[in-house]
């Protein structure tokens, strides 16, 4: 954890962070069928976090988090990734929330691209959400494009020139 504050949750997961993941339960990819994305059965799979390094940000009551990548062992900030789920809860040990499909990545240069909507349209059609649950996640997107376009918080912190203490081990799964 490199943050715990009434604002919010920030923390660091390097790449070889042990994670669990949802995977389909027929062993075949998220997307290999569009048909069945969002109503396959699902199994949850250990695995290890890869791609990018990450330090994610998650705001206290935001229905979004912001992970900003970093090149793997060089450490060069790759730009946010932004993150739409529903706002994060806490017990003693863990932070829940629940994704909602549609993300948007901001380049370094501070351009937006939405990613997912493709997705989020399947997501309605198979019963995940209904038109009035998109209609407002398709809000909190357009929210946080005004929040790049104003350099609000959390993208105007500083953040992209975090480094991790190099004496941190990788985080390890609990139980």
């Amino acid at each position: 954890m490199v943050r715990d504050a009434a604002d919010g949750l920030v923390s660091w997961l390097p790449c070889t962070t042990p994670v669990l993941r949802a995977a389909r339960a027929d062993g075949r990819g998220k997307r290999d069928d569009a048909d069945t994305m969002f109503t396959t059965d699902l199994v949850q799979q250990r695995g290890t976090h890869a791609l990018f390094d990450q330090l994610r940000i998650a705001p206290t009551g935001r229905p979004w988090s912001v992970w900003v990548f970093f090149a793997e062992g060089s450490g060069e900030f790759a730009g946010w990734y932004v993150n739409l789920e529903a706002p994060h809860v806490r017990d003693q040990r863990t932070v829940f929330t629940s994704d909602h499909v549609l993300d948007l990545f901001v380049d370094p240069d501070g351009s937006v691209v939405r990613k997912d909507e493709d997705e989020l349209a399947l997501a309605v059609a198979q019963g995940v959400f209904n038109e009035e649950e998109a209609g407002a996640i398709q809000r909190s997107a357009r929210a946080v494009e005004q929040l790049v376009a104003d350099w609000g918080s959390p993208f105007c912190d500083g953040w992209e020139t975090f480094r991790p203490d190099p004496e941190w081990t990788v985080p390890r799964l609990f139980g």
